[in-house]
């Protein structure tokens, strides 16, 4: 085999494998230019997309932590969400973390990539935490009972 023939099926190789791998124009673009400070350059298409990607997921929230509160059943973040259905909710609150964060760690760069290119992962209103204050009012019963602890609480610390 000629080096001319090597040097074309490399690229042939590198371009299924990066379009397999739904690289878009600034990964390629941003990737391009981390390796070029590289002491090595990377030897094989998914470490080239990675270097491309880190971009994208440092825009999100930390993805251990996200993992962490998706497993406790808190989504956060619209990515959050997205990434735990596709992991499986049961999954993520039954399976050792070993498993789980595996999946976790393969779905939520794609699903970041996917909310930067404009896909809308929207939390449903009964993910949603609800919040209401009802002020109270002086002179009522609530007043009066928490006045009435409070006055309690300071004869128990004198």
């Amino acid at each position: 085999m000629k080096d001319e023939d090597w040097m074309l099926d490399t690229v042939e190789v590198w371009a299924i494998a990066l379009t397999d791998l739904k690289i878009t124009r600034t990964e390629l673009f941003t990737a391009q230019r981390k390796s070029m400070s590289l002491e090595w350059p990377p030897t094989a298409p998914a470490d080239f997309l990675a270097l491309g990607r880190t971009e994208t997921a440092s825009n999100y929230p930390d993805m251990r932590s996200e993992y962490l509160a998706a497993a406790q059943g808190n989504y956060k973040h619209e990515v959050t969400l997205e990434t735990a259905k596709r992991v499986g909710t049961w999954e993520l609150k039954t399976q050792p973390e070993s498993i789980s964060y595996k999946s976790w760690q393969k779905h939520y760069p794609e699903v970041c990539k996917e909310h930067s290119e404009g896909a809308d992962f929207k939390v449903p209103e009964s993910h949603q935490v609800a919040y209401s204050h009802t002020p109270v009012e002086a002179g009522s019963e609530t007043d009066k009972q928490i006045t009435a602890k409070l006055a309690e609480l300071r004869r128990m610390s004198a």
